[in-house]
């Protein structure tokens, strides 16, 4: 039996809009309607874990005083050139598309406030120095750009003991909880929750728009403690697949952990893995790690060359491919005919 094609009222109001002539009951779909069905609602408002984005680490940072610089070149090379790198201030990063933000923070006792900075002592100079600062940098941005797409921001609780320098006070529960508030006096009302997620089932990107997603970027006792009461904190944790509380993970190396980084995507888990550590990629323009990042269908894909260097001479950096927009459908679970240029 032929097949027929039904004109429905939809496809009569389209061939009116397009003045199209002789609309006919054909078998094959028109040109103007293919275009249409590629720009419905349905196919442009994916999950946001449909998504792929471009982020910075340690975004805060600053390069180090000349001084720190000179000091700890002469005395560890290689731990300073895995140092010799700094970014634009947070504001000018999202304006340039970045969509996701790391900050490390440091408790102090004696304020209400903690301090953001990299390693205690040598490598503190931020363009936000204090947690309160940066929310409010990123806050008042947000509210300049409304309809932006969902902004993840990570968290480091820096209580490292490192030789030769002061240790920092520890990250207990009580002051995971100080920090929660400071998170909630910030970005509390434009907060995407972990409360909010059940079995994986992300928010759409229309639903999303103007919010953050935060992330502690943490294992053991600091993430032990924090899931106490998960449900009801601001940050996301990065649990095992398996536990109630998993839906975002932290997957630093896209090429030896690229197979496992899909199938955390094709899950329906989101994603962040980095595409260079330790200023190496950029040194040697190795794109690889980089590739194997896009690749790899990481949702946030974090970097410290969303420009080339300005410390040493190279090429390398790290943009979205085949676009120039902040936001592309991801490589694995985009639904079909998504279209990058409306995302954001």
């Amino acid at each position: 039996m032929t097949a027929r094609y039904r004109v429905t009222p939809l496809k009569l109001l389209l061939c009116s809009l397009l003045a199209t002539a002789g609309c006919a009951t054909t078998n094959s779909e028109t040109n103007q309607e293919k275009d249409f069905h590629s720009a419905s609602i349905i196919q442009i408002d994916p999950g946001i874990n449909q998504l792929q984005f471009v982020g910075s680490h340690n975004s805060y940072k600053q390069a180090m005083s000349p001084e720190n610089s000179q000091a700890l070149q002469a005395r560890n090379p290689k731990a300073w050139a895995g140092l010799d790198y700094e970014h634009l201030p947070l504001a000018q990063q999202l304006d340039l598309g970045m969509r996701k933000l790391e900050l490390d923070v440091f408790y102090q006792p004696a304020t209400t406030d903690f301090a953001v900075g990299h390693v205690q002592v040598i490598d503190m100079r931020s363009h936000c120095t204090t947690l309160q600062a940066c929310l409010s940098q990123l806050a008042r941005w947000s509210n300049k750009n409304p309809t932006h797409a969902p902004i993840w921001v990570s968290f480091n609780a820096k209580d490292q003991a490192i030789p030769g320098l002061p240790t920092p006070p520890p990250f207990t529960a009580e002051v995971l909880e100080q920090l929660d508030k400071a998170l909630e006096a910030g970005l509390g009302d434009r907060l995407i929750r972990p409360g909010d997620i059940t079995d994986l089932a992300w928010p759409k990107l229309s639903q999303a728009r103007g919010k953050f997603l935060l992330i502690l970027d943490e294992q053991g006792t600091k993430r032990d403690a924090y899931l106490t009461n998960w449900r009801a904190r601001p940050m996301f944790t990065n649990s095992p697949v398996g536990h109630p509380a998993a839906a975002v993970m932290i997957v630093n190396d896209p090429v030896a952990d690229g197979a496992k980084i899909r199938s955390l995507v094709q899950q329906g888990y989101m994603v962040r893995t980095r595409a260079d550590a330790d200023t190496l990629e950029a040194r040697n323009n190795d794109t690889h790690r980089r590739d194997a990042a896009f690749a790899s269908g990481a949702q946030a894909v974090s970097t410290d060359y969303y420009l080339p260097s300005t410390r040493f001479a190279s090429p390398y950096q790290v943009r979205l491919p085949n676009t120039n927009q902040p936001i592309r459908c991801n490589p694995i679970n985009a639904p079909e005919n998504c279209q990058t240029k409306i995302l954001d």
